[in-house]
């Protein structure tokens, strides 16, 4: 799949503000991918690769964004800086210089999916010494290859600043027309991505199984069940109005609420937002 279809999708989503196409748009992508593709067109979409539990994040910095779309586009950093500053959008910045490139590569292949997954995901992954040349020659690889629109995707991705406005719930409204025959298939696949946090997954069992794998989902060791969060009320006669006229309180004391998953004599511990927060506590 190229990822010239997930771009234009981003474009119609992008433009309009109204949530029914939003989600249409999406329905139409979700449709045309493989089953193989589907978890990381999801994740593509919310501009992570991975279920937020897992931890890990592109985490390009805004400086060496520029220097990527410098050595790509055959630019001065210095003249992308100053766009920049003009236009605000990182994204739009890289489009404007992707449209006139100082040079042209002499080979050159379209973008998959596949491929900027990849190399996003090696970008992710890569640390210690060497890793800020290898994220650069990385970025700047896939961005050689990249179409002016492309291009701004993937540097808003990169950087964390994708901003397409698709919450969870149009993903789940997105694959209940698209993979249960209607939104009314919506409850089946919020339940599942309540207790296994992971919305890819869920995308990838409802492509490959419908929704009768969807019904089979269980709670599963090492993947945190989402949280109920209480809605803030502005007085104790609303609080107990809301609770139908009675209820029983107990003082809260400070401190973390967690999840803790152990699977033989591994104990891993997540945050009330989902975050492995297991390294803060070193005595486990």
């Amino acid at each position: 799949m190229k990822y010239s279809s997930i771009a234009k999708a981003y474009e119609k989503i992008e433009a309009t503000t109204k949530r029914l196409e939003m989600t249409d748009y999406l329905v139409e992508i979700l449709k045309e991918t493989s089953t193989d593709l589907i978890d990381k067109v999801v994740y593509l979409t919310q501009g992570k690769l991975y279920p937020d539990f897992v931890g890990i994040e592109i985490g390009i910095a805004e400086k060496l964004a520029i220097r990527a779309v410098a050595k790509s586009s055959g630019h001065r950093e210095t003249q992308i800086e100053k766009e920049l500053q003009a236009v605000g959008d990182l994204g739009e910045t890289t489009e404007k210089f992707m449209e006139k490139k100082a040079q042209s590569t002499f080979f050159s292949s379209a973008l998959t999916v596949q491929r900027v997954y990849d190399t996003l995901d090696k970008i992710a992954k890569s640390t210690g010494a060497g890793s800020v040349d290898l994220k650069l020659a990385l970025l700047a690889g896939i961005l050689s290859d990249a179409s002016p629109s492309e291009a701004k995707y993937i540097v808003r991705t990169v950087t964390g600043s994708l901003r397409l406005g698709i919450a969870d719930m149009t993903v789940l409204d997105a694959l209940a027309i698209a993979f249960g025959g209607g939104k009314e298939a919506r409850e089946h696949l919020e339940r599942a991505y309540n207790i296994s946090s992971d919305l890819g997954r869920v995308a990838k069992v409802v492509s490959e199984e419908g929704m009768e794998g969807i019904k089979k989902f269980k709670v599963m060791t090492g993947e945190p069940i989402r949280p109920m969060l209480a809605e803030r009320l502005s007085s104790s006669e609303q609080i107990i109005e809301k609770l139908g006229g009675k209820c029983i309180a107990e003082y809260k004391y400070d401190g973390e609420r967690v999840q803790v998953h152990k699977i033989n004599d591994n104990v891993t511990l997540f945050s009330r937002r989902l975050e492995n927060i297991t390294q803060q506590y070193p005595c486990l």
